[in-house]
């Protein structure tokens, strides 16, 4: 069981950017809507009754863009991050318990990934591939698997000799049954923590993609697109860029300082447990 200290810093400040940023972009839904229609009559308007941020360089509404931005951002960065996480934590259990030939193909696998850097192998991936959710997805998660693995595989066998971990084997319990109900709960918190920390990073790398125009659709406004449309009016209308940018940087800052305070409750629990 995990629990949360409601008093940390870190943890409620994180949550309170999260907050921020869905109670924002909430209100204006309900206040203004969500057009994405294209009028190339209105373009590079400024803030008004109908467009609260004004309007890009296509005519479409900023602040629509940027709630569309962010729940697409969310939504591949949470599908990516639960595939790798489950992916890895299988196989990196796997390579721990079996160990042997399974173990060094495993991680013989995996050091290949982190051979090469993961915004490059992305980027290669989805380029050969094509533009799209679910390439980008499976790109991501294609590099992304490898840190949770070796961290499932590193916690396995720090515990697979431990007496309790002995005393279900001798008992014929299965590797399934071990996994989930004696070292399940002993790595989760480790795992949830780089989960969450993950949920950055993908964010991130999924913006890097977008705005070099390799990741969705280009009329699908994203943050990272909306960054790379705002270039060339910076010195008109700077708002193109500072917008996207600094939802960006917040929607970042919030799942880093919000894994940082997961960590520290988590090794507090831990310290608690053996005290």
């Amino acid at each position: 069981m995990i629990t949360f200290n409601k008093k940390n810093l870190h943890f409620k400040l994180g949550i309170l950017l999260l907050a921020g940023i869905g109670i924002s972009l909430a209100a204006g839904t309900l206040f203004n809507g969500i057009s994405l229609r294209l009028d190339i009559h209105q373009r590079l308007q400024g803030p008004s009754v109908r467009h609260v941020f004004g309007t890009d360089a296509l005519g479409r509404d900023i602040f629509s863009c940027l709630a569309f931005g962010t729940l697409v951002s969310l939504t591949i960065a949470l599908a990516t991050v639960f595939i790798s996480a489950v992916i890895g934590a299988l196989l990196g259990f796997a390579a721990a318990w079996q160990g042997g030939l399974m173990n060094a193909c495993i991680m013989r696998c995996a050091d290949l990934i982190l051979a090469f850097p993961g915004i490059l192998l992305s980027l290669a991936l989805v380029a050969f591939w094509g533009p799209g959710i679910f390439n980008l997805v499976l790109a991501l998660v294609f590099s992304g698997w490898v840190t949770y693995a070796r961290l499932v595989r590193g916690e396995v066998l720090k515990t697979k000799d431990k007496e309790f971990i002995l005393a279900a084997r001798n008992f014929n319990a299965s590797a399934l049954r071990i996994a989930s109900s004696h070292m399940g709960p002993l790595i989760f918190p480790l795992l949830l923590t780089q989960a969450v920390l993950g949920i950055a990073g993908v964010i991130l790398l999924e913006s890097s993609l977008n705005f070099l125009g390799l990741g969705l659709d280009p009329r699908l406004p994203t943050l990272g697109q909306m960054i790379d449309a705002g270039r060339g009016h910076i010195f008109v209308k700077p708002a193109l860029i500072l917008l996207p940018g600094g939802c960006l940087v917040v929607l970042i800052a919030a799942f880093l300082l919000l894994a940082d305070g997961i960590k520290i409750q988590s090794l507090a629990t831990t310290f608690a447990i053996k005290k």
